[in-house]
This record gives C-alpha cells, structure tokens and sequence, in this order.
C-alpha cells in the first residue's frame, strides 16, 4: 500500500526525484504548503527573486546552461502572469522549464475573483503543455506528465495549473518512482538509414560544403561530431543566430555565426556553398531572414532535425532527416568516413582564408581608438582577458549583439541570449540562473543601458545570494536598435530614443554590490579582471559610442516600398 503523505511534501519529493536542486520565484500565500517543507531540508533551495519574471528566466537560464528540467513558481493571478516573457524565452530556447501555478479555489473560478485569470489559456502557445488538475490525488500524475512532456523531443516548457484549495492540510497516496520509470531517458533517434545514405552520398559529391550548426547541436551536446564531419568533409562551419558556442571557436574550420552583425566571413562562405548541411537548426529568421541573401536558392541542403515540423519548412531540402543531431551526425560521420573522402583543397584554402581574415578584422577593431569607445573596442579588449570557461549572457540590442561575433566560445553552454524572441531584459536574470547551475565557472553578462533596467531589480537576488556574476553595462544612452531605424529610414528624425540613465557603478555599490567605471580602453582588461575576482556581484559601467549604429538586417521592414532599394 503507498504511503500517504502531505501534499506539499509529495510536490518537494517528487522534484527531488527528478533531480531539482532550484525552485525560482516569489513566496506566496497559494503554495505554502510546497514551501513549509523545505524549512528543514538543505538539498533544495527556493531561489526568492524580486520580480516573477526574473524567476522565469533565470529557470531558463538554469535549464540552458544544465541541460536539465527547472523549475519555477508564483502565486496566481498576477505572479502567474509575470511568468510569461520567461517561459516565452524558455519555449523559444527549448528549455525544459516547468511551471507550477496555483490558481484561484475552484469554488471562486469563473466568478472573477481576487486575482483569478483562466491561466491555462494564456500560457498554451507558449509552453509545449498547459494543463489544470481539479483533485489533489492527480497531482502526482500531473507532474510526472509535465516533466514527461518538457524533456521529451524538442524540449520546452510546461505548466501545471493547482487551484489554490487543492493543497492545504491534503495527504495523498503517492509510489515514489524513479523518472526513469515513467519518462524516457535521453533517446538519441539515429534516422533512417536511406536518408542518411543520401545525405552521405550528397556531401561527398559537394566541393563547397558548409555545415550550419544550430541549437540542436548544443542540446545533444554534438559540437565534437560537428568539427569531425567538417574535417573529413573539408567544409566550413557556422553557428546560426545565437548559437556562437555550439562548436569550439578554435576550430581552424570555424568562420562565426550569422544573422545580425554576424561573421562577414562565415556570410560569405554560406553564400558560396554548393550543399549546406543544416544540423539542428531550423534555419530561422534571426539567421537568414528567410531569404537568399546568406543561404544561395540553388545550394541542396540537408536538414537534421528532431522536430518534423521544421523539415523543409523555411527552405526546400534535398534531404530532411528527423533526429537527434548527436546521433544522425554520428552516422553520417561514420558512412563518410568509410567512402574516404576527398575534401576540396582550393574551397579549405578558402576557409582557412576566411578565417584569417576573421581574426584580422576583429584584431583591426581591437585597436580602434575612437572616443566615445565603440563596443567593439570593448570586446575586443575583454578577449585578451576572458576565462576559456565563461558563460556569456548577451541581451538583446545593439552593443550586446555585438559580442556573438567578438568573444570566443570553447565550451558548450557557454552562450545565453534571447534568440528570435529578442526581448530586451533577458541576460542579466539568466546569467543568475547559469551561475546557480554552474557555480565553478565564471559567469559574464552584457547589457546595454536600457535593457539592464529591464530587470535591474534582480541586482538585489545576485547580493542576497552572493553571486560572482560580472555585469558590463554599455552605455550609449539611447536604444540603439530603434534609433538605427529611425536613422536610416526616417532622416533622423528621432522621438523616443534617447534616455537618461543613473550611474550604474553607483545603483551596484547602493545594492551592496562592486561597482566600475571605465572611460579609458587600456583599462577594460584590468577592471574586468578585478570584478571577475571580486567577492559578490558586480558592475562595469562603459560609456560608449551613441553614434555607432549599422545598418539594420531588416531595415525594409519599416520602410515604404518606394524607398527600398
């Protein structure tokens, strides 16, 4: 017979079990039976934040940086609501986040009282499940479907709605099981073999393969498989739009990333390619803008994908694979490797080329002298200086969109950023998440001065926590992304793009936090390293050049048709 027990307990057990070692969010009065549990217990920790959005992303962040189910919880009504550009973040990510939500007493629902909201509904388009239950004895079930359904395929977040009177003074039947007795494991599907003969086949016959290494590459963790196939093959490697870490960057076949302000490299080699090996990406917006500007309309691609739905869905494939990107890459690598191939000498001297001109470039920027400094004078004074182990959280927006192409990225998981949803605010709480899943490794934030104080208030969960997060704020005093916009299809005529922004040194000191101010370039690296060795939290304030603003990717966007050119 299964032991009974509170529910409140049951919910804590049954984390444990799956390994939670974090809950964010913001006490409340509709799970404090979830919470009284841990009064006792040291081996799961509540994460208490200063807004629930913060919660939601430093879940993502944790996710991302682990690989691992996270978990967050808020009371209902406006603290549910608060969640969602967290769990959007996480859906878009493919981060494995479940939600626990209480919601209004089931007497009081449909009746709009205090802080009631139909939940379930608001969340369903961004989470891969959102579900209520209406008896305390189905929350066991409840749970293990919500970790069933956010680890599984292509992973995502999932929400649990509990009505608040459901949890109070309960006791419920609960069998403790093992998530491997009610979830699969990590399942690594291998493809059809036809299809992958194919694919072998069609990169053989290639003399200007490119490989394209997308998120999927690093959820299956397959960057090694990556730089095998690019070896054997002679083809080149990009990142898609946010995925910078996904292969080691010192790899002599690496060219950079795409989308905006990606690698002119990587870009040109792309454009060249004859087949383009699409691993784990969809081949999204932020990375080719569905056109044929990076990806050449006659190149055959072949796409390896764990979704079916994103086969050949933005762009017709001559082979689409159905996959993990681990496990397909593996058996390519292995069918390739049998057929001795004969990589095209003159297209790697060309990447190697590429690549060279790549680091000249980047060097060349490094010792702009302009003044105010321009982010990429920053970035390049933070390389000399920046551990090979980093996590790197970029936000959205223009100086921190910089750093995909300017920093080097060795490791998996070394990289955070906001992908196609680019929402200003994201990279500071998640850069807290990676640090509470990664604790030995430094951790680096980028803002800009605007989506800082997006979330600015999270500060105070960094100091409360003693988090050596190093935050480098680039203050330009305007947001640069709109006023790029505004610049070059409006005549600079500018409403609403300039701000007025504190001393940011300043807010971390009043915080109880180290706080920097660096005016002069020579001193980056030396400021940057006493932060990174600074006992707490941390904030680097860099002014830097308002005038500094590219050509915006999808400038026609806002422009009218006449003025396209």
């Amino acid at each position: 017979m299964s032991p009974r027990i509170n529910a409140g307990e049951a919910v804590i057990e049954m984390l444990r079990q799956e390994g939670v070692s974090h809950i964010f969010g913001i006490v409340g009065s509709s799970f404090l039976d979830i919470l009284d549990p841990l009064y006792d217990d040291d081996s799961m920790q509540f994460v208490g934040v200063r807004h629930e959005q913060g919660a939601a992303l430093m879940a993502d962040g944790f996710s991302r940086i682990s690989g691992a189910p996270s978990v967050c919880l808020a009371t209902n009504g406006p603290g549910v609501l608060n969640l969602t550009y967290g769990i959007g973040s996480a859906y878009v990510a493919h981060s494995p986040v479940v939600v626990l939500a209480p919601s209004a007493s089931r007497d009081h629902q449909y009746r709009d009282s205090t802080q009631e909201f139909d939940q379930v509904a608001l969340f369903r388009p961004i989470t891969k499940a959102s579900f209520p239950i209406n008896k305390i004895e189905r929350l066991p079930d409840a749970l293990r479907q919500a970790f069933r359904v956010a680890t599984s395929g292509k992973m995502g977040p999932v929400l649990v709605d509990i009505p608040r009177d459901l949890l109070p003074g309960a006791e419920i039947d609960l069998d403790l099981l093992a998530p491997q007795n009610y979830r699969s494991g990590q399942t690594r599907s291998r493809g059809d073999r036809d299809l992958i003969d194919r694919a072998t086949r069609a990169l053989l016959s290639a003399e200007r393969p490119v490989i394209v290494a997308g998120g999927g590459i690093q959820w299956s963790n397959a960057g090694e498989e990556v730089a095998s196939l690019a070896d054997s093959l002679g083809a080149a490697v990009v990142t898609s739009y946010g995925r910078a870490d996904a292969v080691s960057n010192d790899h002599p076949l690496f060219l950079g990333h795409l989308g905006r302000l990606g690698s002119e490299e990587g870009i040109e080699a792309l454009r060249q390619a004859d087949v383009i090996l699409a691993a784990g990406t969809r081949l999204g917006q932020s990375s080719t803008f569905y056109d044929n500007r990076y990806v050449p309309a006659d190149a055959r691609i072949i796409q390896i994908e764990i979704d079916p739905q994103e086969l050949g869905r933005n762009y017709p494939v001559e082979v689409g694979i159905e996959g993990d990107a681990r496990a397909v890459l593996q058996e390519i690598l292995d069918q390739v490797r049998e057929r001795e191939p004969r990589p095209n000498a003159p297209w790697v001297s060309d990447i190697h080329d590429w690549a060279a001109r790549r680091l000249e470039r980047l060097d060349a920027e490094a010792k702009d002298s302009s003044s105010p400094i321009k982010p990429q004078r920053v970035y390049g004074e933070l390389r000399k200086v920046m551990p090979r182990d980093a996590i790197v959280a970029l936000d959205a927006g223009l100086a921190p969109n910089f750093g995909q192409d300017r920093l080097n990225f060795y490791h998996p998981r070394s990289l955070m950023t906001s992908l196609d949803l680019g929402g200003l605010g994201f990279s500071f709480p998640a850069s807290l998440g990676g640090k509470f899943a990664a604790p030995d490794r430094p951790v680096v934030n980028f803002n800009g001065d605007g989506g800082f104080l997006f979330n600015a208030q999270e500060f105070a969960t960094a100091v409360r926590y003693n988090l050596r997060v190093v935050t480098v704020i680039m203050n330009n005093s305007c947001w640069g992304s709109e006023k790029a916009y505004q610049r070059y299809a409006f005549d600079e005529r500018y409403v609403g793009a300039d701000t007025n922004n504190p001393r940011y040194d300043k807010y971390a000191e009043l915080f109880g936090g180290h706080g920097f101010y660096v005016e002069r370039p020579e001193d980056i690296g030396d400021v940057f390293l006493a932060a990174l060795n600074a006992d707490g939290p941390s904030i680097i304030e860099i002014p830097t050049d308002p005038d500094e603003m590219p050509r915006p990717a999808r400038l026609a966007e806002v422009q009218a048709p006449e003025s396209r050119t």
